[in-house]
């Protein structure tokens, strides 16, 4: 599941604070579909990718970096990149769903300056409760400092948010980035990708179409890797569990924590039996099934510092600059004695059928 919400199902209502403009279709749009609009960061393909080989530890420390007032999706996204070690990026890659690019920029052995985070750009959030995305923004006068760059690149990012796109595209990780709609006819031609992931595919309407779709723009022989929940996570939300299931009113006040997850996500949850049947339909075969996000994990990062995000980030903003990096890395240090102990012990806590979420290592039959 991706820790903060980006479905792509339609642009946002609201308007941009700033409007940057999006240069016109690039060389992945198909001939025979509408034209989605994208920013191009270079044409030539690359070789082969392979991800970086970094210790848990570290990747820890980038998403603490960049998701530092929200250490909860620093911890699921440490775990996600190790259920994917398998998966390599093979060029022309496709990532569905890419949102701000920062999940696969920190897989890719990206590294942010101490002094940038992912809230750099942030709205409306004093709606934040009522099920707002505060993420998407996009502010051009805040570029990300990049202090190591990825190892490797993604030929092309796919979202629906024109906010989101602006912020992946400035990483560097992307060669190109095209704004469309997962839930409809992806615009690419058919075979276009040798690899394509995606970890948003349970956000949309129709899951199936999607993975068809997914399936339509590998080339033969090509791989995808999808993370898809498991009927195991509707178990582990306290909202879904307290609320939902009882009708209790008395744990009705979930409904401020669990904003829109349960309803939005959750109810995609699926057995490896169903998913496998999507992948069938689909033609596609199962290279590889993992299991990953253990109960434990899932419970501390349903509640995590979400509810708090808001005054957060006006205490942040009171700091002043000279002191921020240093009480940065201190709030950082302290949440790593705490978190990595359960990234490391994930594996272990999702054993016997334990977890919340399905890794698959896809592959498209020669035939």
């Amino acid at each position: 599941m991706s820790p903060c919400p980006r479905r792509l199902l339609r642009r946002p209502a609201a308007e941009m604070r700033r409007h940057v403009p999006l240069r016109s279709a690039g060389r992945f749009a198909s001939q025979t579909r509408p034209a989605a609009r994208s920013i191009q960061y270079g044409l030539a393909l690359t070789p082969r990718e392979k991800i970086v080989d970094v210790s848990t530890n570290n990747i820890l420390s980038e998403f603490l970096n960049a998701y530092w007032l929200r250490p909860e999706t620093a911890l699921w996204r440490t775990v996600d990149v190790n259920a994917m070690a398998d998966f390599q990026f093979e060029s022309p890659s496709l990532d569905v769903g890419c949102g701000d690019g920062m999940f696969s920029f920190v897989r890719a052995g990206g590294q942010l300056d101490k002094t940038f985070d992912a809230f750099q750009a942030t709205t409306n959030l004093d709606k934040f409760f009522e099920n707002v995305d505060v993420f998407d923004a996009f502010d051009p006068s805040s570029s990300p400092l990049v202090m190591r760059k990825p190892n490797y690149q993604i030929d092309c990012g796919f979202d629906h948010k024109e906010n989101l796109l602006r912020k992946a595209a400035a990483l560097g990780l992307y060669k190109s980035v095209k704004q469309g709609d997962a839930d409809s006819v992806f615009p690419f031609s058919d075979g276009t990708f040798n690899t394509v992931f995606s970890n948003i595919v349970y956000w949309l309407t129709d899951p199936g179409k999607a993975i068809a779709e997914i399936s339509r723009v590998l080339a033969p022989g090509g791989k995808a890797c999808l993370m898809l929940p498991s009927t195991k996570l509707p178990e582990f939300s306290f909202y879904n569990q307290l609320y939902v299931k009882t009708k209790d009113e008395r744990w009705r006040f979930l409904e401020r924590m669990d904003r829109g997850r349960f309803t939005d996500n959750i109810r995609q949850a699926k057995s490896s039996e169903q998913w496998e049947k999507y992948f069938t339909a689909a033609g596609l075969e199962v290279d590889k099934h993992t299991n990953h996000l253990s109960g434990t994990l899932v419970k501390i990062w349903d509640v995590g510092m979400r509810p708090l995000f808001p005054v957060l980030m006006r205490m942040t903003r009171a700091i002043a600059q000279s002191e921020l990096a240093e009480i940065k890395q201190e709030w950082i240090d302290t949440l790593k004695h705490f978190l990595l102990p359960i990234a490391e012990l994930d594996a272990n806590l999702s054993s016997g059928g334990q977890a919340g979420f399905h890794c698959y290592i896809l592959r498209k039959p020669l035939r």
